[in-house]
């Protein structure tokens, strides 16, 4: 790939092959004289007076890889004001390559993982929309999946024979369920780990819940229009690459934004679930983990929308329906009226609230008049009383003894009154005491779980950059050299792997080949130790290849990969009888001597 200037206030043409085999795409280093040198870049130079851009590929190709391509898909042009170069895409088997003078050597490296450093021309054609076609030609549905997933390519996707969505599958926290009025709370803890998301592979997808909650056969056959492929944990949430197969439900979720909605069942919920009452009256119901996720649906809005806009479904293709300026009109004086109803209910309901205060503030007031009323009644009975008794006035002592009674009558009442009201007060004290103490359990559960919560999001791995993408792939060709000739492939690094340990575990695989190592843990190596043992594995275990133990019941076999990717098969033994069978036969003969006389 060159990058001369051209003439003055013109830039250079230039152009070249992006070749891919297998899965893998041909890189050459750029070796010292040339430009960008020790960077890796496709094969391809300056297009000659004459040629073509497309002739001019499969020139350069040849030149500098030894293989001259025959069709060629041209994938465009890319310019920065010095270059104009332009890509062809050619697919082929594995080759051998015959470097010319201009490279140092050459990387067959799997798609996505590119070597570094690496020409910037050629890094703006692989992060193009175009290579992003031909790379998805190349994947499985799988590979789309982890795509979508890593945010390489948006939701939803077409792939063959159905559409890949990236969908919530349940949210966890608290959150409000106004069909049964009532707060849930799911446990983080429960849900995001990999046992739920082992649960969820496979999980149903349909549309809208059946009446009777879970699936049955006829309800499957009516409302099934996918299922999971590939569930993850994204932040707080539980989400998934689902397959979409029905046409007419993929295209409304493209153009509508919908949600989603879980459901699942307990196998003895009075017992695996809990309710609390909080100040206000309201119920919160705390699950536990469900025996069965019965299914995924697709509606307008879930639970886990925890009461904001529809999210369940990520896509970045939501089209609204084109309207004439007549329905623009309507859609707004709706809203408008919308917007009247929902302030005249807010209206209303705060009216009601002031008036229920009010009558019960004036039901109080009534309540505690009555009250005083009856005590200044007896005050002033028991007044007259003793005014009568001072005076020396004669009274009738029958109806002395009624007001007595009276008196005592009313006395017992108000004492009864008062021992039921201090009942009443005390039972709401404690209500209230019990109330608070399950609040404060919850809450402190409720603490203990996102603290949990926390430190599960601090043990997440870190997100690997540039270099440590590089430092991988290089591990990984180190090893694949030495693996390539026991006829195996090293296998790539796992999510959340670092540098160190992928390289361990790569050694792991061949130590046995090494008197030295073999016996060694490696994993409680330090980094220094490592790479010394590294070294010497490597090196033993390139020498057990090439010189593989013998057997004296028969020759060994063994199979090896070739720098183009050909499987060579070998045999060794240290017997020279075994190669009997393949030679000429040999000659019998007798020596008769004459007899002497």
């Amino acid at each position: 790939m060159a990058t001369e200037e051209g003439s003055a206030g013109a830039p250079m043409q230039a152009a070249g092959t992006l070749i891919i085999a297998d899965g893998k795409v041909l890189f050459l280093r750029r070796g010292p004289d040339g430009d960008h040198p020790g960077e890796w870049c496709i094969p391809g130079g300056k297009i000659e007076p004459g040629e073509t851009p497309e002739q001019a590929a499969r020139r350069e190709t040849q030149e500098e890889a030894g293989y001259e391509p025959e069709k060629l898909v041209r994938l465009g042009a890319t310019s920065d004001g010095a270059v104009e170069f332009t890509t062809f895409y050619h697919e082929c088997r594995p080759f051998e390559v015959a470097l010319s003078d201009e490279s140092t050597e050459c990387m067959w490296a799997p798609i996505g993982s590119w070597p570094e450093p690496m020409h910037p021309g050629c890094r703006y054609v692989l992060e193009s929309d175009t290579f992003k076609a031909i790379k998805k030609a190349q994947m499985t549905e799988t590979d789309l999946a982890r795509a979508m997933v890593s945010g390489e390519y948006s939701s939803p996707q077409f792939f063959t024979n159905m559409w890949l969505f990236d969908i919530r599958i349940t949210g966890t926290g608290t959150s409000y369920r106004s069909k049964d009025e009532e707060y849930v709370y799911r446990p983080p803890e429960e849900y995001l780990n990999d046992e739920f998301l082992a649960r969820c592979n496979g999980l149903p997808v349909i549309v809208d819940h059946p009446d009777n909650c879970n699936l049955d056969s006829a309800e499957f056959k009516r409302r099934s229009v996918g299922s999971v492929l590939l569930p993850y944990i994204k932040g707080d949430e539980v989400w998934a690459i689902a397959r979409v197969y029905d046409e007419a439900t993929a295209t409304l979720m493209s153009q509508d934004q919908l949600s989603t909605s879980p459901n699942v069942v307990f196998r003895n919920p009075s017992i695996e679930n809990s309710t609390v009452t909080l100040d206000g009256g309201q119920k919160l119901l705390i699950e536990g983990n469900p025996k069965l996720l019965d299914h995924i649906a697709i509606c307008e809005a879930g639970v886990w929308d925890k009461g904001g806009p529809p999210t369940g479904v990520s896509t970045t293709n939501v089209q609204e329906p084109e309207m004439n300026e007549e329905e623009r009109k309507a859609k707004a004086d709706a809203e408008a009226k919308q917007e009247l109803e929902t302030r005249a209910k807010a209206d209303a309901e705060l009216k009601a609230k002031a008036d229920a205060e009010e009558e019960k503030a004036k039901a109080d007031a009534e309540k505690w008049d009555k009250l005083m009323s009856a005590v200044d009644s007896l005050s002033k009975r028991c007044d007259a009383f003793e005014g009568k008794k001072a005076d020396g006035m004669p009274g009738d002592e029958l109806a002395v003894g009624d007001k007595k009674a009276d008196a005592e009558k009313e006395k017992a009442d108000e004492e009864e009154e008062k021992k039921k009201a201090d009942a009443e007060e005390k039972e709401k004290e404690e209500a209230k005491a019990d109330a608070a103490k399950r609040e404060g359990a919850l809450l402190a559960r409720v603490a203990d779980l996102e603290k949990l919560l926390v430190q599960t999001a601090q043990l997440t791995p870190k997100p690997l950059n540039d270099s440590d993408y590089a430092a991988m792939a290089d591990a990984q060709a180190k090893a694949d050299s030495v693996f390539s000739a026991f006829g195996k492939s090293a296998p790539r690094a796992l999510n959340g792997e670092d540098l160190l340990a992928y390289r361990k575990r790569l050694a792991s695989s061949v130590k046995s080949n090494s008197s030295q190592w073999k016996d060694v843990d490696l994993s409680k190596l330090d980094a220094s130790v490592f790479s010394i043992a590294e070294e010497r594995i490597y090196a033993d275990a390139m020498d057990a290849a090439s010189r593989p133990a013998v057997s004296e019941n028969g020759p060994v076999m063994r199979t090896r990969t070739s720098e183009a990717g050909h499987k060579i098969t070998e045999f060794f033994d240290s017997r020279p009888s075994w190669m009997d069978a393949h030679r000429p036969p040999r000659m019998k003969s007798k020596i008769i001597q004459p007899k002497a006389h």
